[in-house]
């Protein structure tokens, strides 16, 4: 974490490269170790991007095994539930070894990325692979998770994945009041994602991506998190889960204001602050890279401690 603390810069595209150099070396002494939680891959959908990777708890555990989705980053147009060569295809085993650890069954699915892809494309697909595991409990069961709860269902997404779970969670276009997936989940962990795209400028490589994605960057701003959840009904939104905002210390600026902005879009409407752990010491992409590695992990066993006080019975 030294090393991370040594670069200045936060903008993404310049600490993708030697946030990467600095735990890449940390991920393959590990290797053994993330690659010893079971692991199943199952096709959620038609497309070679619809797929998931179903991680199993090692130790059996007691009562109901509560069930993690994690939805991975990469700027709309990037990303795979495993990413490889630099990383050793353990990106993003080490986040399903972790909270696998930990007692959660992990689900990582794949998603379909721009150009391939316009909004809402990606959060109908997050949809889809939660509704296929929920409706295919048998391939959740281990001998570390003999008692799946699809009726317990926690949502986690970092950057773009935050973004995506914010959309089919705010969206009545993709996930219905009544939709019955709706009342299972319970929990949303949501880790520096750009739910406010007003700062982002017509010059910026991701403006050109969102223009993209929803067709204008104007449209882009007005079908952000933000604003989508501006929009709701009341009854939406006395229907959300409880929500957890999770950013690392050094974010981009405008991500940091994204996340106050969120923050007080809940005050104005609920009258209630939402729960937020700032992770000390990271940027934006050390975050996920650090667990399993036992350096930088004592964010992820803060989300392990907020789920626990809210959702385990003493």
């Amino acid at each position: 974490m030294e090393t991370i603390a040594k670069i200045k810069d936060k903008e993404i595209d310049k600490v993708i490269t030697p946030t990467i150099a600095c735990f890449a070396p940390l991920l393959e002494a590990k290797k053994a170790f993330i690659r010893e939680i079971p692991q199943k891959t199952f096709k959620y959908g038609s497309t070679d991007r619809h797929q998931l990777d179903i991680y199993y708890p090692i130790t059996a555990q007691t009562g109901e095994t509560p069930i993690l989705f994690f939805i991975y980053g990469g700027g709309y147009n990037t990303g795979d539930r495993s990413l490889s060569p630099k990383t050793f295809g353990l990106v993003y085993a080490c986040v399903a070894a972790f909270y696998a650890r930990r007692g959660f069954i992990v689900v990582i699915p794949d998603y379909r990325l721009v150009p391939d892809v316009t909004f809402p494309g990606p959060a109908e697909d997050i949809r889809d692979a939660i509704s296929w595991v929920v409706q295919n409990p048998q391939h959740l069961i281990s001998s570390g998770s003999p008692s799946p709860n699809t009726s317990r269902l926690i949502v986690m997404g970092h950057s773009a994945g935050a973004a995506h779970i914010a959309t089919m969670l705010f969206s009545p276009n993709v996930l219905a009041l009544n939709e019955d997936l709706r009342s299972k989940i319970i929990a949303a962990i949501l880790i520096s994602g750009p739910y406010d795209l007003g700062p982002v400028q017509a010059g910026w490589l991701f403006a050109s991506v969102c223009a993209q994605y929803w067709g204008s960057l104007e449209v882009a701003k007005a079908n952000d998190p933000l604003h989508l959840f501006y929009g709701l009904e009341a009854a939406f939104i006395e229907r959300l889960p409880k929500i957890l905002l999770v950013e690392g210390e050094w974010e981009p600026d405008w991500l940091l204001d994204a996340g106050k902005a969120l923050q007080q879009a809940f005050t104005d409407r609920i009258q209630q602050p939402i729960d937020k752990i700032v992770a000390l010491g990271h940027n934006h992409i050390s975050l996920n890279l650090a667990l399993s590695t036992g350096q930088g992990e004592q964010w992820g066993e803060d989300v392990v401690g907020w789920y626990k006080r809210n959702f385990l019975p003493e």
